[in-house]
This record gives C-alpha cells, sequence and structure tokens, in this order.
C-alpha cells in the first residue's frame, strides 16, 4: 500500500527543537511498514502551512494516512485528517500516539474523519493492518485497534507488547521518501526501552507501553549507535528512555561496548534518582555521558506523595551528590502549579535546588493528559469535564491557573540559573574528578569549555590539544579545537582540525560545514564552494550549505 506517517507540531512548538521533530516512534513504524513491503512516505509538517499539506495529500495520494497525535497537536492532526478525507474519502485515516491512545472514544465518537485508532505501540499493528487492508479485510479484524463497529466506537482484542524490542527496524538503518525530515537531527534521539518502573500520577506512559519495562540489548544499542555514526556521521546521542538507567545490569554493559567498540560519542540521558550509584555514573561518564537528567518535581515531600512520585528529596542529594563527585552535568525537571501546593512548598523545592545545585533545569507547569490518574481523578471529582480535550484552544490545561503558578515557575526558575552559574565545575573539582576516575573525555571537554566561558582561549586550546594527542582516532579533540580556533579567528588551523575530523568521520555533515564556511570566511570561494558540495552530497536540502553554494556565486 501507498501511506503517509505524518506528525504537525502545535504552531508554538514549530521552532522548539524538540517538539518540532517527529516523535522517534514515527520512524520505526516508517520502518517496519517499509520492511513489509509498503511504500512509505514519513513526513514532518511542522510549521508547514495547510496548503502546502494538501498539496502534498494531493501529490502522494496515499491509501492510508497514520498521524502521530500528542495533546498539543491534536487540533492540528484532527485538521490533517480532514484534508486527507477531503481529497479522497476512501483514504483511511489512523492516528496513534499517546493523545490518541487514551483518549479514543470521544475522538471517534466526535470525528468523522479518523477511521481508527492504534492503541499504544503501533509496528505490528500497523504491518497487520496494511496486509489486512490489501487483501480487502476490515479494521475490525486488526487486534490492538479502536474503530466503529456498526457506527459505535469499539476497540479491537487487546495486542500483547512487542516482546523482542531487538527484531523491530533501526529507524535509521534504511530511509524511504521523506518530506521535511531531517535525519541527523532526528536520530540523536535513540530510545533503547519501552515503559519506566514508575507510576506517577500525571504521567499516561506506564498505560501507553504497558506493566513493567522492555529492554534493547546492549549488543542492540551499540550496534545502533556505530550504524548512526557509519552512516550518518552522528557523534553526540540522547537516550530518550523513561528511565535509561533502571536496568543497572544492562546500563553497565552498554558503557563496556562502548568503551571496547572505542565508539567516539557524547551522550545524555534521563534517569530516576534512586535508580544511580556511583558506580553507574563512573561507568557511564567513561562511556561518554556528560549530563543525566532527573524528574525531581519537588523539593517537598508532600508534593511529592501527591505526584505519585516515590521519591524523597533526600534520594534527590544523595543522587545529586553522587552526579557532581563523577563530574557529570546535573539537569532536573521540577513541576510547579500542583494542587495544594504554597508557598511554604516553593520554598522547599528553592531550598533543594540550592542544595543538590543542578547545572540546569526546566519547570513546567501541572497539566493534564488523558490516560492519567491525575485526570481521571480530576473528572471523578468533577473538577474538570470528560471531554475537556475537545477544547480547541491551547497546547495543554493547566490544573491550576492561580498567580501563585507563574510566580512559582518565575523563582524556580531565576534559581536554577543563579546556581548553575555558581555550581559550575572548577578547575579544583576537575582536578578531583582526575583522580577520582583517570582520563576521561567528558572531563577534559568540561574543562575545556569552562575555560572558554573564562576568557582563557590558551589555556582551553592547550586541553583540546592534550585530548588530540592522547585520543589522535578520536574526532572529539579535533572538533572542539577547531570550534576554538574559529571563534578566536585562527581560520587556517581551524580548517586543518575540521579536514581531520572529515577524514576520522567521513560523513559528519558538521565538519564540511564548518571547512565551508571558513573558506568563504577566508576568501576562498571555490574552496568554499568544494566543502558545500560535499555537505549538499550527505544532505541535499541542507539549508546552511544551499545558502553558503548561494553565497559562492
Amino acid at each position: 500500500m501507498n501511506i503517509l506517517l505524518a506528525y504537525q507540531s502545535h504552531p508554538e512548538g514549530a521552532d522548539d527543537p524538540f517538539t518540532s521533530l517527529l516523535p522517534a516512534g514515527l520512524l520505526t513504524l516508517d520502518a517496519a511498514a517499509r520492511k513489509a513491503g509498503h511504500r512509505s512516505t514519513l513526513a514532518n509538517l511542522s510549521g508547514v502551512p495547510r496548503r502546502e499539506v494538501k498539496s502534498l495529500l494531493q501529490r502522494l495520494r496515499p491509501e492510508l494516512v497514520g498521524l502521530s497525535q500528542f495533546t498539543h497537536n491534536r487540533v492540528e492532526t484532527l485538521a490533517i485528517a480532514r484534508i486527507a478525507k477531503e481529497l479522497n474519502p476512501a483514504t483511511v485515516v489512523v492516528l496513534g500516539g499517546p493523545h490518541a491512545t487514551h483518549a479514543w472514544p470521544d475522538l471517534l465518537a466526535r470525528h468523522p474523519e479518523i477511521d481508527a485508532v492504534a492503541i499504544g505501540e503501533g509496528e505490528e499493528t500497523l504491518v497487520e493492518l496494511l496486509g489486512r487492508l490489501s487483501a480487502g479485510g476490515t479494521l475490525a479484524e486488526v487486534a490492538g485497534l479502536a474503530c466503529r463497529v456498526d457506527g459505535t466506537p469499539a476497540a479491537t482484542p487487546h495486542r500483547a507488547p512487542v516482546a523482542e524490542l531487538d527484531l523491530l527496524p533501526l529507524a535509521g538503518e534504511s530511509t524511504g521518501e521523506s518530506f521535511g525530515v531531517d535525519y541527523r537531527r532526528q536520530l540523536e534521539f535513540v530510545i533503547t526501552s519501552r515503559g519506566c518502573p514508575a507510576s506517577c500520577l500525571f504521567c499516561s506512559s506506564p498505560l501507553f507501553w504497558g506493566r513493567g519495562v522492555r529492554f534493547r540489548s546492549p549488543a542492540s544499542v551499540v550496534a545502533e549507535l556505530k550504524m548512526l555514526i557509519e552512516r550518518y556521521g552522528l557523534l553526540y546521542f540522547s537516550f530518550r528512555d523513561d528511565t535509561f538507567t533502571s536496568d543497572r545490569k544492562r546500563v553497565l554493559e552498554i558503557c563496556r561496548l562502548i568503551r571496547e567498540e572505542r565508539l567516539p560519542v557524547l551522550w545524555n540521558c534521563q534517569s530516576r534518582v534512586n535508580a544511580v550509584d556511583e558506580e553507574m555514573l563512573r561507568a557511564m561518564k567513561l562511556a561518554g555521558c556528560e549530563c543525566i537528567q532527573f524528574g525531581v518535581e519537588s523539593g517537598a515531600p508532600e508534593m511529592l506523595k501527591a505526584l505519585g512520585k516515590r521519591i524523597r528529596p533526600h534520594e534527590v542529594e544523595t543522587a545529586a551528590e553522587a552526579v557532581r563527585k563523577v563530574g557529570i552535568n546535573l539537569s532536573v525537571y521540577l513541576i510547579t502549579g500542583i494542587p495544594g501546593e504554597n508557598e511554604g512548598h516553593l520554598k522547599e523545592s528553592l531550598r533543594l535546588i540550592e542544595t543538590i545545585k543542578p547545572h540546569d533545569g526546566q519547570v513546567s507547569p501541572l497539566v493534564y493528559y488523558p490516560g492519567t490518574r491525575l485526570f481521571d481523578g480530576a473528572v471523578r471529582e468533577g473538577t474538570v469535564p470528560a471531554d475537556l480535550f475537545e477544547r480547541p484552544s491551547g497546547e495543554g490545561f493547566l490544573v491550576r491557573r492561580d498567580p501563585f503558578v507563574e510566580k512559582s515557575r518565575t523563582r524556580l526558575l531565576k534559581t536554577l540559573e543563579r546556581v548553575g552559574a555558581r555550581g559550575a565545575y572548577t578547575l579544583e573539582d576537575f582536578e578531583r574528578q582526575r583522580k577520582l576516575l583517570g582520563w576521561s573525555l567528558v572531563t577534559e571537554m568540561l574543562c575545556g569549555e569552562s575555560l572558554e566561558g573564562e576568557g582563557a582561549w590558551d589555556e582551553a586550546a592547550a586541553v583540546y590539544r592534550s585530548i588530540a594527542r592522547r585520543e589522535p582516532e578520536n574526532p572529539w579533540g579535533h572538533l572542539l579545537l577547531g570550534g576554538l580556533l574559529a571563534r578566536t579567528g585562527d581560520l587556517a588551523k581551524a580548517s586543518e582540525c575540521y579536514r581531520k575530523v572529515a577524514k576520522l568521520v567521513p560523513r559528519h555533515l558538521p565538519a564540511f560545514l564548518s571547512l565551508g564556511e571558513l573558506a568563504l570566511e577566508g576568501g576562498d570561494r571555490r574552496g568554499a564552494e568544494k566543502h558545500f558540495k560535499e555537505a549538499l552530497k550527505l544532505d541535499p536540502q541542507h539549508t546552511v550549505a544551499l545558502e553558503g553554494m548561494e553565497a559562492c556565486r
């Protein structure tokens, strides 16, 4: 079958570096459909006007349109569905994603433009659906779907979660037709497990993925990293598992394999404060982990309990102390606007920030999502209507809208900014980290960046040169030094560094872009054109490379 798999963010998220990207699962669905022999086009429609969406649908004429729906883009998703049906009423429109999974009864009851909803993870469901439709079957024959049976919304038999995640095709292993998809940006985000060991009241993950956590094997994870380095030249990754560290033995094995394979990668991950220890953090840093993000949410025990967080402030402090001792950047997620939260609770959160000294953090107001215990409880209590998400305005729905919420958020953000600057690692910290761990790329990189921040250019350059001397086959030393030299005006030596990077990682697009820009800055238009052409071989639609070619004329 000819299918289109698409996503469009809320307009306010079109410029956001994360929200504007495709959900990682959509790439896996695309890979699964193509592996099964179907023609699949992957489209990122974030920021794309409706008329262009219509033009794309007219050109592709898909038999099935699959749309990824979150709460923030629920309106945009339905608008695309309506366009698809207006152009061809025979097109099968299927929604998937967390919002659609949990709101399917209302979606099917209220929106005739939707034919079905894939419940939970969708790879096996999509492949079976395409096979059934190709053979003239019906939606109701496919397990794991919600559709209309005799005009009434109903769920088909439950589909068991994918047992062997290693058997799913890798998102970047092969690519088909696409529209607006920046694969290099997309593939920096790697998923190595599904599910979360926690059951927070505000999160729908447990119901979406099923209870428990399923893991890819360490060998599969490292094989994907190697493939992404070789095929896309990627060197930095973000593991977007709900809790990357929930299986300690697996994390240690992933780290061991990264080091054994000598993969030149840096990365970050998300975790829980009660799912790390110093030995694990040491292994992670030596394998390239430069930042870990914890869902702290609040410093007030009463508020943690209200959110269903099974952690305590003293556990946050213990984990943060271990992270800072090892020398990984510490980032935290915080929530405000919790029912019952007051000035006293805010002060407890502010004190916790002062104690743990995170390098940065994010603060979000508490919002309702379908499929969460928070929303279900509010509906039962009559606090919000059951059809809340049918309201078209806004990306999300705040639990509280009183002045305290914004005041609290502002104070938390200001404290994070102040503490982050004050809590930056010092030269003395880096010396302690060297004694604790021995030599580490992350320690040296962070040290060099710290020196750059202080304007100590020569000292920072010396650190980067030491990385390149110690590990000449590792592109990071040359990459960091090239960036510094370019910023300080030494174009010739900076270009030399980037040429080394391009030799070590032939598909590292930023190296060729930097070489082109440096050549252009130095007046070498012919040289610049050569490098921009190399960049366009890797990404024919890259904006910077195209603009560079134009500047060379």
